[in-house]
């Protein structure tokens, strides 16, 4: 046998490593842990580092609205002009009744079972009371007055109507108006689709092309989201300290299971859908998580559940890129979780007894108020948890400084559950690669059973 017979060893790659190592699970955990100890045992070198995290924010931010529009517009006029897209909208209903109910339904029965608001230690208590004043005006700066819901006004429900349409869809995207931008793209996809093909090919192309720069410029950025994850986690660590987290400890753990709830749901039915195992859905989603984790905004992480859907787990292009941005304004997981264990924490901690008809009261207004925060900051989902004290006539201002003090804990879990939720739902609805080949099949062999005339 010849010397040049025998295979040659395959050159290391490097970069398939380095990819495997960043994107790994425990990776993750390693950074999560490191940027708590800086936080905790080097606070000025964790706000020092902290302007490298934000610069690669707003490196990952600045796709999202192009990615937004291509991809919406680009499905949108491609559904429009086959005719059996239209069963898909009756699902995504379906969709958001189903997911509203399983998060009351959850956050619920972990907030009765664990009571994260009876707090018996008295010096906790006591703590808890010092901690709560030491905030200053944090609470009456921020919250909503407590008073039950207003409906003297006829107008104020056309003034949420109107903010939902822009004027000038040029300012709605200078500004980041994700609600409005995504009702122009509708629009303009649906008048888009109507257009005869020849006429409108050559925006399609374009747009497609637009597309695809977006998801070379994502597939990039996953290159720093370890290191950046670990500069936040210190960052917000050094800011905020342990404290807060041990006095909130019981509704954190309420958040925190009632997400996990909702990922482990989340990977079984992707993992069923794509014909995978369940550790395998997990190591491939990772990325996702990283990023809904590192940057703790659901609309940043839309490009990457559109890639992991479409790209690495091969579900129609077409209806992916249509279903995941209208779910995530419509499937509000996160804040239902929020406004249903948030509301039943703060009656617990100050002894209010809820019945029955309380505890529905509580599910219907958070499902319904949790419609209507998409594209809302942290702090304003935090505060609109008002509404749902008022009619229940729970104090809300003081408690709201307690809110405040475990947001980022808090967001990261919402947008987790969140993004996971559209994903699931995507994957529920959208057809995969192999469903579309073998529906296909049926049609070429009757065409080939079809005797010559």
């Amino acid at each position: 046998m010849a010397v040049s017979d025998v295979a040659a060893p395959m050159p290391f790659d490097w970069r398939l490593a380095a990819k495997r190592i960043l994107r790994s699970p425990a990776t993750t955990i390693i950074m999560i842990l490191a940027g708590i100890l800086c936080g905790l045992y080097i606070p000025a070198f964790a706000h020092a580092i902290s302007p490298v995290a934000q610069i690669y924010l707003n490196f990952l931010k600045m796709v999202v609205l192009p990615y937004l529009v291509s991809s919406v517009i680009f499905s949108i006029a491609a559904m429009v002009q086959d005719p059996k897209s239209v069963r898909y909208l009756g699902k995504v209903g379906i969709a958001v009744l189903v997911v509203s109910f399983l998060a009351v339904l959850v956050s619920g029965t972990y907030s009765l079972i664990l009571k994260p608001g009876q707090i018996e230690n008295p010096q906790s208590r006591i703590e808890l009371g010092e901690f709560i004043n030491s905030q200053g005006s944090v609470s009456t700066d921020l919250a909503f007055p407590f008073q039950p819901p207003s409906t003297g006004d006829p107008n104020s429900g056309h003034s949420i109507f109107m903010d939902l349409v822009p004027n000038n869809v040029f300012n709605a995207l200078a500004s980041g108006q994700t609600i409005q931008v995504l009702l122009f793209c509708l629009l303009f996809g649906l008048a888009m689709g109507k257009i005869p093909q020849p006429s409108s090919l050559s925006l399609s192309q374009a747009l497609n092309a637009v597309y695809r720069a977006c998801t070379v410029l994502t597939n990039w950025f996953v290159w720093g989201l370890p290191f950046a994850t670990f500069i936040l986690i210190a960052d917000q660590t050094a800011s905020t300290g342990t404290k807060p987290l041990m006095l909130m400890g019981g509704y954190l753990l309420v958040m925190g299971l009632s997400c996990l709830t909702f990922l482990a749901g989340a990977f079984s039915i992707i993992a069923v859908r794509s014909r995978r195992s369940y550790w395998a859905t997990i190591k491939t989603c990772q990325p996702l998580l990283m990023v809904a984790i590192t940057t703790r905004s659901s609309v940043a992480s839309l490009p990457w559940v559109i890639n992991l859907l479409s790209e690495r787990l091969r579900f129609n292009l077409v209806v992916v890129e249509l279903l995941v941005p209208l779910q995530a304004a419509l499937l509000r997981t996160g804040p239902a979780l929020v406004y249903t264990s948030g509301a039943l924490f703060i009656a617990q901690l100050y002894g209010h007894p809820l019945a029955i008809p309380d505890l529905l009261l509580v599910g219907i207004v958070s499902a319904l108020l949790a419609l209507t925060t998409g594209g809302m900051g942290s702090l304003l989902i935090l505060s609109q948890m008002s509404i749902v004290c008022g009619y229940l006539k729970l104090p809300f201002e003081a408690a709201f400084a307690l809110f405040v003090a475990v947001d980022a804990a808090v967001d990261t879990f919402m947008t987790l559950s969140s993004v996971c939720t559209v994903a699931a739902s995507t994957a529920m609805i959208a057809p995969s690669h192999r469903e579309a080949t073998q529906s296909e099949e049926p049609i070429a062999n009757e065409f080939e059973a079809e005797p010559a005339r």
